[in-house]
């Protein structure tokens, strides 16, 4: 990622996406990619709808405190990331395995 030629880190990515998340009145938030409360989907969650706050239906999110509802959020992460017009480049696994 890039921003007036210069490179964008991950740390700026996460600060970015932390910031988003809070403004919208939610207290989650990630401590790097590899950051294992990822693995439920709710701060992406949160961070997809703090980007369109229609964009989430949260009566289908589940709580991700099991294997089934973690890749259940996930899959549904991938398909509201596209719906935003985002080009998405990981498989539901990914996001429950916390793989960067």
């Amino acid at each position: 990622m890039r921003s007036s030629h210069k490179e964008i880190s991950d740390f700026e990515i996460m600060n970015w996406a932390n910031a988003k998340v809070k403004n919208t009145g939610r207290a989650s938030q990630m401590e790097s990619f590899r950051d294992k409360s990822l693995a439920n989907g709710i701060f992406l969650l949160e961070l997809l709808s703090a980007v369109e706050p229609r964009v989430v239906n949260w009566y289908i999110v589940t709580k991700g405190e099991n294997e089934e509802e973690k890749r259940l959020n996930a899959t549904y992460i991938i398909s509201v990331a596209r719906k935003l017009g985002c080009s998405v480049f990981l498989l539901p696994e990914d996001i429950v395995e916390v793989l960067h």
